[in-house]
């Protein structure tokens, strides 16, 4: 028997870059992944790598761990160059992934696997660099992955021009957000193990096709033939087999149209996915269960249709009516779904928070919202029930993130999953507002940690959003309108701007070293948003003179003015209706104490802007006490915190630790709660969010760089967690 002419070989991520440089083929599609795609690859290799993972093992026994499987490739070989043929959002992916990877490495001063990590992305040769992916022609890609590996944070030789190509977009947009949808357990001493297991134990399989046109006939033959039903496909089947055969023509209409309309919706917003990310959406905010000992959410995520086969009879969906029915409020409820996806990319005013909650690439609301939404909403309900529970996720959102608290999506969602049974019974705005006002009462944290918030180097996006949100609600307090979509992703392009110039010699009166001045200059209250054009015209100059270009710009800016309520009734009038006429002073000169007092006016702002009674909920009449502990405490990966240590005696409360970051000593103060109050008053809930926030990095593995001293010794607090995991002190499941 002949072997086949086409060959196909398992590749390690290891070898596929080290063995490969790729070039893309002519017929290629540009690098389309959406943010959500690029979210779902880190999620899938992080689950199955710490499903095994355990702080206690050696590093050698992540070779041990069970592979992970990405799917196959197909190239060609042609002229000693390597084209892809079929893979290339994976692969792109990939190599983006490996070039932040190497950053949070150099973070924690990892060289070793740092310059393992920078010859699998890239070679040099001659002061120049190759990538692994792409192609020399391509010059902006070419200098846009150069400013990523040079300068990830900041990109500051690389301006992303208006016509630029899809795909550099695409690139340039992905690396932006990467760093908000990266796992915080994987920036911690999780971070090598989770780099070793990706290059080694995961895989794909390559196939090598004879010649171009050979990978031109499988690119063609894999994308456009022989597709699989979806679940929505199998799910149709196994519903319209319920109904009777006189009903099935008129639902399998109102079947087409749903599709027509998620398919046309996907167009204008590809976060959303396909028709499936809808049914998914749909079946648990209706009707999925959120009880401990429940696997609902899993199985729907897995495979839509088997979970509607094993549930049929709980959905009533075993009889005839109730399939029509099901069906009927499947197809009508997609049409609001529709809306709710444009309004996520397409700024109205009426589901503003829906926008916002987009922006900031909480997807998950989808599910939250449908959990309001009924078939026999008017549209004005509609409106307001989704605009107040998006509202609410916006609300929860910006607390936990201004408490440095976790904000990722499994964080959000255990909130998201609580919140449904109690709204999914709500039938009117009303009852919403209530359900809405009594659990916002509720909520933990609030706005005080402010006074010592300021801009690093994982959270430039959040701060533009909080400058933006403040710089919109008090132009639309001053002139009225809407200007929230002008400041976030408006035509003038809005970036942050430093008050104070980086020039810490014109500070040495009130600032002793460069990282203290580093610290008051990044402070929230010594920031503004302002175009990028205006910014970078004069964002070096004094003070003096940079207070008279604020003046011409946003209210906001504009306040630091001497002059700024000369002639200006719209704004005192503002400032004696919102009570901040004293939290508005002019500032002729701007020092630390400036600072200070701009940063008490931005937590009144955020207390305005997010007051949950002009968000529209119904607060309780009576004060609410909120229960001990308020809500389940989130648990490092492997079981154990701080508040641990604090219980069983290896540590008190009020303790001071500290690390040392490039010869100088930094402290902390472990609180009674846990948290890690560092000098500069900022608190924060894991150690590796502390240690980076110290070192102003993106990772730190915190268990191991923060001390302790016991007895005249520097003892790393590493040693204390593993006494507690090795002692079965902690009270955590396994």
């Amino acid at each position: 028997m002949a072997d086949s002419p086409i060959h196909g070989e398992g590749v390690t991520v290891h070898n596929l870059f080290k063995k490969n440089s790729f070039a893309l083929d002519y017929y290629q599609r540009e690098y389309t992944w959406t943010r959500d795609e690029v979210r779902t690859l880190i999620d899938d290799l992080s689950n199955r790598f710490l499903s095994q993972w355990n702080p206690l093992h050696e590093r050698d026994e992540v070779n041990g761990y069970a592979p992970y499987f990405l799917g196959p490739y197909v190239y060609h070989e042609s002229d000693g160059r390597t084209f892809l043929v079929d893979g290339q959002q994976r692969v792109t992916t990939l190599h983006l992934l490996l070039i932040y990877l190497r950053q949070l490495l150099i973070d924690q001063e990892k060289w070793i696997y740092a310059d393992e990590l920078e010859g699998l992305t890239y070679t040099a040769r001659h002061g120049r660099r190759s990538f692994k992916v792409g192609s020399s022609e391509e010059l902006a890609r070419a200098q846009l992955l150069n400013s990523l590996v040079t300068d990830w944070n900041d990109l500051k030789d690389f301006t992303l021009l208006d016509d630029a190509h899809v795909s550099v977009r695409n690139l340039h947009d992905r690396s932006r957000e990467i760093d908000g949808d990266f796992p915080d357990v994987l920036r911690g001493e999780a971070l090598v193990p989770f780099v070793r297991w990706l290059l080694d134990r995961v895989c794909l399989v390559g196939i090598q096709a004879l010649d171009q046109e050979n990978g031109r006939e499988i690119f063609v033959s894999m994308n456009d033939r022989g597709l699989r039903l979806s679940h929505v496909d199998l799910l149709k089947g196994h519903l319209f087999r319920r109904v009777n055969p006189q009903t099935r023509e008129e639902l399998g209409r109102s079947w087409a149209d749903m599709l027509a309309r998620l398919t046309s919706a996907e167009t204008d917003s590809p976060e959303a996915g396909t028709p499936s990310a809808y049914v998914r959406s749909f079946l648990l905010a209706q009707y999925a269960h959120f009880d401990e000992t429940s696997t609902d959410a899993a199985e729907i995520g897995r495979a839509v249709h088997e979970w509607i086969l094993r549930n049929e009879i709980q959905l009533g969906i075993d009889r005839p009516a109730g399939a029509r029915e099901f069906i009927r409020k499947l197809t009508d409820v997609s049409e609001r779904y529709r809306v709710l996806l444009r309004a996520c990319r397409e700024f109205r005013p009426e589901l503003a928070a829906v926008f916002f909650n987009g922006y900031n690439g909480l997807d998950n609301q989808f599910t939250l919202l449908l959990s309001v939404v009924s078939p026999e909403d008017t549209d004005q309900t509609f409106a307001e029930k989704c605009s107040m529970a998006a509202a609410f996720l916006d609300l929860v959102y910006v607390r936990r993130c201004v408490n440095n608290l976790p904000v990722q999506r499994r964080d959000l969602d255990e909130i998201i999953h609580r919140l449904i049974p109690v709204l999914r019974i709500c039938r009117t705005a009303e009852e919403v507002a209530t359900v809405l006002g009594r659990e916002a009462s509720l909520l933990e944290h609030d706005f005080r940690e402010i006074a010592s918030f300021g801009l690093r180097a994982n959270n430039r996006r959040l701060v533009r959003y909080l400058l933006s949100r403040m710089t919109a609600h008090v132009q639309r307090a001053c002139e009225g309108g809407e200007h929230e979509y002008e400041f976030l992703r408006g035509s003038r392009d809005y970036e942050i701007e430093h008050i104070w110039a980086n020039r810490f010699e014109r500070h040495t009166d009130a600032v002793r070293t460069p990282a203290e001045f580093d610290l008051w200059r990044n402070r929230l209250g010594a920031l503004l948003l302002l175009p990028k054009s205006v910014n970078a015209s004069f964002r070096d100059d004094p003070y003096g003179q940079k207070l008279e270009h604020y003046y011409a710009e946003n209210r906001l800016a504009a306040s630091l003015h001497p002059k700024s309520r000369l002639r200006n009734t719209p704004f005192t009038h503002y400032l004696r209706a919102a009570g901040l006429d004293l939290a508005f002073r002019p500032c002729p000169e701007f020092g630390v104490q400036e600072i200070e007092q701009r940063q008490g006016l931005y937590r009144l702002l955020c207390e305005e802007v997010w007051s949950p009674a002009r968000l529209g909920f119904r607060l309780p009449q009576i004060t609410v006490v909120v229960p001990e502990p308020a809500a389940p405490r989130r648990r490092s990966h492997y079981g154990v915190e701080l508040l641990d240590l604090i219980k069983n005696g290896l540590m008190k409360p009020d303790t001071k630790i500290f690390r040392t970051v490039r010869g100088v000593v930094h402290f902390a103060t472990v609180e009674a709660d846990g948290a890690i109050r560092l000098e500069t008053g900022q608190a924060f809930h894991s150690l590796s969010a502390a240690g980076a926030a110290v070192a102003g990095t993106k990772a730190c593995a915190g268990w191991d760089v923060w001390r302790i001293e016991r007895d005249g010794v520097a003892v790393a607090l590493k040693r204390l967690r593993d006494e507690v995991i090795n002692r079965g002190l902690s009270n955590a499941g396994s």
